[in-house]
């Protein structure tokens, strides 16, 4: 990696840990909350909240730095393009994905554990979608002897969830079995546990939310009817975030050269 100068913003941990590591590699590195005048080769936007500064700082932005975080909006990347801004989305590189699902799985278990009353061991559990934080989330909940179920639309996914321990059903079958569950863990970013659904509860489930804000759960019905759901952010961050960090480091090491 070449030596360059990077405004790292945000205050949260993962975010201190990356500029710490970036110095570590000779950079000359500025952390701060806010965006700071001058220039910088490249932007560190904190993962959970890169729509937010983007969006507060698309006009301090300057021909040829690299901006890096998740999710940007569309609209406003298009319009710093054409300015000669370069984006990288960190989810968006292969293989980043994969090794944050298993801090995500792991946090996620992590969150249950301190909402609910109960161990995992024994438990019965359901894990909503079988894409790549399922699959992870659920082996983890397998070798702490959770009794898994999974649902999600594919035959192949509820196949291949049944190969690893897993019980698997159809989102129409899952209905009649809500009140099963001890915990419920939900990976799509979808209203999936609908008013209906939530109707079917236990009352001392807990829920544990890691998708995509706003998230798979009618939040107000849970509020209203005391039902104990969590939309959890930023996971690896959170209880990782030193491993997290030196996640987004290879990435960046990778794409500032482009």
């Amino acid at each position: 990696m070449n030596h360059y100068h990077f405004l790292v913003l945000g205050t949260e941990a993962r975010q201190q840990y990356l500029a710490e590591l970036l110095q570590k590699e000779g950079h000359e590195v500025m952390l701060a909350a806010e965006y700071q005048p001058g220039y910088h080769d490249a932007v560190l936007f904190p993962v959970t909240q890169t729509a937010r500064y983007l969006a507060e700082n698309a006009a301090n932005l300057q021909k040829g730095q690299v901006v890096y975080g998740c999710n940007f909006p569309a609209p406003l990347v298009a319009e710093c393009e054409a300015r000669g801004i370069r984006f990288v989305d960190y989810m968006k590189v292969e293989g980043v994905a994969s090794q944050n699902a298993v801090a995500t799985a792991e946090g996620a278990i992590a969150e249950a554990l301190q909402e609910g009353n109960i161990s995992i061991h024994g438990s019965r559990i359901l894990v909503v979608g079988y894409g790549r934080c399922g699959e992870v989330l659920a082996e983890k909940l397998i070798s702490l002897k959770g009794q898994v179920t999974v649902v999600d639309r594919t035959g192949e996914k509820r196949a291949r969830a049944c190969t690893y321990g897993c019980q698997a059903v159809s989102f129409d079958a899952v209905d009649e079995r809500l009140g099963e569950f001890d915990f419920i863990f939900n990976t799509v970013p979808a209203l999936v546990l609908t008013r209906q659904r939530l109707q079917q509860v236990k009352k001392e489930v807990v829920i544990i939310d890691i998708a995509s804000r706003p998230g798979g759960a009618d939040y107000e019905f849970c509020r209203r009817n005391e039902i104990n759901a969590k939309l959890c952010l930023g996971l690896p961050g959170k209880y990782a975030p030193k491993s997290a960090a030196k996640i987004l480091l290879e990435v960046i090491g990778n794409y500032i050269k482009i």
